[in-house]
């Protein structure tokens, strides 16, 4: 069981190092790849998928900011495989490109449902009671998208 996961050893340190993978693009740092989701919901793996989304919490990044990510890769990604050229999608060529890569590995149905999915969980967090009872969105959404990507 140790052995499963032995390529990934180390990563979920949460202390920066000098020496670290960190990422700076235009200006902005990242010390994780803030695409690598995108990349592992592309591939449909769901072991990358779960440990790309650990890493992003992990970096604390949000579970709005995370989910709105995921839907933008699957919507690309359902566009493309029912025909929408690069120009109505407004993508450049290489976020166009991988995305068509990447949907060669869904179904034109999985994908469609995997997007309904996602809305469907997204609004659900967002709702507000009639009654006033109060949860906690925030953690509702984090589970609700753990689960999501873990049934890819």
């Amino acid at each position: 069981m140790l052995n499963l996961f032995k390529e990934y050893e180390g990563i979920f340190n949460p202390e920066v190092k000098e020496d670290s993978n960190i990422k700076e693009k235009k200006g902005r740092v990242f010390n994780y790849n803030p695409f690598a989701l995108q990349d592992a919901i592309g591939e449909k793996n769901i072991k990358k998928t779960w440990i790309e989304y650990q890493k992003l919490k992990l970096a604390g990044i949000g579970a709005e900011e995370i989910i709105h990510s995921i839907v933008r890769k699957v919507r690309d990604m359902t566009f493309i495989i029912i025909g929408i050229s690069k120009e109505d999608l407004g993508l450049k060529d290489y976020p166009y490109n991988k995305s068509k890569r990447d949907a060669k590995n869904w179904k034109e149905l999985e994908l469609k449902n995997f997007y309904t999915k996602l809305i469907i969980i997204y609004h659900q967090s967002r709702m507000t009671y009639p009654n006033g009872y109060s949860i906690n969105r925030i953690d509702e959404l984090e589970i609700a998208i753990e689960k999501i990507l873990l049934s890819i």
